[in-house]
């Protein structure tokens, strides 16, 4: 039973993390559907690939985090109060303290997404692609008046290069008027149809700038079942009641306090701190390709991927404990208890929840964009 639980409850955060990274790649990848040709091959060169972003798929969760989430999803139930959701704010504590290296990505994030939106402004307005393309007639028009008002000129250079031109007495053959024939020019689009299309892929990519900082409140009440209210109702950790720690605030460093998941500061994972340099560098090549130099946009690979597992809490015990940090840093209550004083909450606070924990593998393999082309943006 307890190992099933363990199983369950790993598949579920798994599950919200997935859909989390395929909502957002089908959304920016719909947007670019839309573009055709060259210019939608352009714009998957920006962003196109499994890239940076491909070895973020198996980022392991450390200990402290399992028993959290453990704590958090299925501890109610444990201690009879079933129809209790967990408070917002705690909820979003655990998950800030679990997702606090992804968090750091966020900087990098919007310096790329930034760029992009700079790349999709090559496609906006008068100067735009399909300004120009719309324009190829008038310059064929200019052409065709410039060499009919210097025929003579230009029928004498011809002559004088190549000599005098055979006339066939017979005129054109049936076949060469058949080539001659009326050309079909495909259907126009609607004017105005590709800067709609630009208009509503950068309007995707200023929402998804906060993909990252927002995942731990995404998560808590879209896949969590959160409480809706931060009342005596919703499931505090400890039993129902008001939630009374403060929120994190985002990041890696913002966690040394956190009360519902001991995180070590000092120790960032060397995946996303990877990662965070891929972006870096892809925000250069995008930079680069907006100032007008050949950039070949290439999938960076790394060799390392996260990887983990657990074999459950040595203690029994699924309540977070005060482990190496100093306990002067902590708050010493953190969980308001219905009718008990607070010499007894903390007392009933120190209780924890059996439950087994296993490691949990956090974030799915995330790609911005449709991963077929790899092309050179010119």
């Amino acid at each position: 039973m307890e190992e099933n639980l363990a199983n369950r409850s790993r598949a579920e955060l798994e599950a919200a993390l997935l859909d989390s990274g395929r909502a957002l790649q089908t959304t920016l990848a719909t947007q670019l559907r839309g573009f055709d040709g060259e210019w939608a091959r352009g714009l998957q060169g920006t962003g196109g690939g499994s890239w940076a972003l491909g070895d973020l798929s198996l980022v392991p969760l450390g200990l402290e985090c399992s028993r959290a989430v453990m704590k958090l999803v299925y501890c109610a139930h444990c201690l009879g109060v079933p129809g209790a959701r967990p408070c917002p704010d705690y909820c979003r504590n655990v998950l800030k303290g679990c997702l606090a290296n992804q968090a750091d990505l966020d900087a990098e994030w919007r310096n790329l997404l930034d760029s992009m939106v700079l790349i999709t402004d090559k496609f906006w307005g008068p100067a735009g692609a399909e300004g120009i393309m719309g324009s190829v007639h008038l310059w064929l028009a200019e052409a065709i008046s410039a060499l009919q008002d210097n025929r003579d000129t230009l029928t004498a250079k011809v002559i004088q290069g190549c000599g005098n031109p055979k006339v066939n007495p017979q005129g054109s053959g049936p076949e060469e008027r058949r080539r001659r024939g009326k050309l079909a020019l495909p259907e126009r689009p609607p004017t105005g149809a590709l800067e709609k299309l630009v208009s509503e892929a950068k309007a995707q990519l200023r929402d998804a700038q906060d993909f990252w900082i927002s995942l731990p409140g995404t998560l808590c009440s879209e896949k969590l079942a959160m409480s809706t209210a931060s009342d005596d109702r919703c499931w505090n950790g400890m039993a129902k009641g008001r939630y009374l720690p403060e929120v994190m605030g985002d990041g890696l460093a913002n966690q040394i306090n956190n009360p519902e998941v001991e995180v070590d500061i000092t120790k960032p994972d060397m995946t996303i701190r990877q990662q965070i340099m891929q972006l870096k560098i892809m925000t250069n090549r995008l930079r680069s390709a907006y100032n007008g130099n050949d950039v070949d946009f290439q999938d960076a690979s790394d060799d390392g991927s996260g990887s983990g597992s657990g074999d459950g809490c040595p203690d029994d015990v699924c309540g977070r404990r005060v482990g190496k940090k100093n306990s002067s840093s902590r708050t010493t209550l953190t969980h308001a208890l219905p009718g008990l004083s607070e010499q007894e909450g903390q007392k009933t606070s120190a209780a924890g929840c059996p439950q087994p924990c296993p490691s949990l593998l956090l974030l799915p393999a995330l790609t911005l964009l449709l991963s077929a082309a790899r092309p050179r943006w010119r």
